[in-house]
């Protein structure tokens, strides 16, 4: 069985300008190990970010710790997850 679990997630910052300021946020949580941030615009100047974080399969809660840990950072306005996949 797999050992950890890719999860994308669409993240959207709580202030437009501070898009930079909320990827450095991402960056820095504790909860899964953080692989990739990108910005993604999404229309007439719109920018979200994309995070692919590793976690480990076997921790029940991790997918929760993740996203409860990414929605708790002052800088974001809410994230979801848009995918995942076993590794």
């Amino acid at each position: 069985m797999p050992d950890k679990t890719m999860l994308i997630l669409k993240i959207k910052p709580r202030e437009l300008g501070e898009i930079d300021k909320a990827m450095a946020a991402v960056k820095g949580i504790k909860s899964g190990q953080v692989m990739d941030v990108k910005k993604e615009p999404i229309g007439f100047g719109i920018e979200v970010i994309k995070a692919g974080i590793l976690v480990d399969s076997k921790d029940e809660g991790a997918v929760d710790a993740v996203t409860n840990e990414i929605n708790g950072l002052a800088e974001i306005e809410e994230s979801e997850i848009e995918g995942m996949t076993l590794l």
